[in-house]
Formats: structure tokens, sequence, C-alpha cells
């Protein structure tokens, strides 16, 4: 991958949490009647898109026949960890105000809290291993960082869909891509081994 292209996407990846903060400020029509759920929405709803963005990349590398794409995996990933970071973090800092008290609890008593945090925990721990000193040790284990991605993928669309309260139409989308993308992962491991 050209070393140029790499931080070309990460703006380019950028733009919704430049216009979110736009937005913020009042900009572009604000953030409506309630600033703070609009924040946390949009957060996660990034963190979501990227994350199966990050999934589609193998698939996409691999019938494309382009190698260099699948090195994208790594920058789109840690994008999804930031607004996922950022999705977590708005809700803790702004609408919880930083009372880990009140933000144990609340993850304890809400089932999709539960499920959302098991998303942004396997997610954390995908990103804590992706500096450059570790790559030797990330590439011995791609298989688990790849099963900890797919895990929190799940975990992400469960806690989007859950925390929905009505069928919606996206978290739907997102549910089906990753069945098809789990039965495609597991039909391209199955062949390797055979």
């Amino acid at each position: 991958m050209n070393a140029l292209r790499a931080p070309l996407i990460i703006v380019m990846m950028l733009i919704p949490y430049i216009l979110l903060t736009l937005r913020s400020f009042g900009f572009l029509s604000g953030l409506g009647a309630n600033p703070v759920e609009t924040i946390i929405h949009e957060t996660g709803l990034w963190g979501i898109r990227f994350l199966m963005l990050t999934l589609l990349i193998t698939p996409i590398a691999y019938y494309s026949g382009i190698g260099s794409i699948a090195k994208l995996g790594k920058p789109v990933g840690l994008m999804a960890f930031f607004y996922v970071l950022n999705h977590f973090l708005s809700y803790a800092l702004i609408d919880q105000a930083g009372d880990i008290g009140v933000i144990i609890i609340d993850i304890i008593e809400t089932p999709y809290l539960i499920v959302g945090w098991g998303g942004f925990l396997c997610l954390f721990g995908v990103a804590s291993v992706s500096f450059k000193r570790l790559e030797e040790w990330f590439s011995k284990n791609r298989s688990t960082i790849s099963g900890l991605v797919y895990t929190a993928a799940i975990l992400g669309a469960w806690h989007f869909y859950w925390q929905a309260k009505v069928v919606d139409f996206e978290p739907l989308i997102y549910s089906i891509i990753l069945t098809v993308l789990i039965i495609w992962r597991f039909r391209v491991t199955t062949n390797r081994k055979q």
C-alpha cells in the first residue's frame, strides 16, 4: 500500500467526527433537541460502520486479487476503535458526568450496555496490541485478533439492535452482513485446512 494512501484514508474516516464536532459548536444545524444523545448515537454508529468495513476488507482483497487492500484492515480497525472509544467516553463523561459508581450500576442493570461493554473490551484488546513494537506478535496471533474483531462486531451489532427498541433497518443489515462474513470466513478457513 502506498505510504500516502493510509493517512489520506484516515483523514477521510475522520470527516464524520469533524462534522460532529462542528455540529456540537452550533454549525451545520447543530445537534438537535438532545445533543448528548446525538453525540453518543453518532459516534457509536460510525464505530459499527467502520468495524463492518474492517471485516469486509479481507473478502474484498481476496476476491479482487489486490493484496495491498488487506493492509487497510489495521488502520480502518483502529478508526473503528477511535469512534467506539468516543462513543463510550461520550456516555461515561458527558451523559454520566464521569461518575464511576453510576456507570457500573447502569452497565450491570442495562442488558444492551453489558453487550456493548463486551464489544468495547474486545476492540480495546485488539487496539492495545496494534503498536509497531508488537507487530510480530500481532502477525503470529492474527487468528485470535480476527476472532476478537468478529466478536466485537457481533456484540456491537447486538448492542445497536437492542438499544434501538424498535426494528430498525440498519442493525438488521449489519446482522446479515455479519452472518455472511462468518459463513465466508468459516468456509475459507475450512478449505485451507483441507
